[in-house]
């Protein structure tokens, strides 16, 4: 079964300008995304290519996500400290 999900646009945009692959990953307050300076892909995630970019997925996780999308990446921001709000 290949797993069907969308990913928002912003979401892409961000990656892309970042120029960094990412992970998406689970937190306490739900799913994050994370760069590689974070955590590791492991060689069974699934890989989305964003851009010149990689957005890596675990196959166990990709069964429940139905929307990869911004409050995703604004856990990383406030994560990282690179959201100010």
């Amino acid at each position: 079964m290949i797993p069907s999900f969308a990913i928002d646009e912003k979401v892409r945009a961000y990656i892309r300008k970042s120029g960094q692959d990412f992970r998406l990953s689970t937190s306490s307050e739900g799913p994050v995304l994370l760069t590689l300076d974070y955590v590791s892909p492991k060689s069974s995630d699934l890989k989305i290519l964003i851009g010149n970019n990689v957005l890596y997925i675990s196959k166990i996780q990709a069964r429940y996500i139905k929307k990869i999308d911004w409050p995703m990446m604004e856990r990383f921001l406030n994560f990282s400290g690179e959201l100010s709000t």
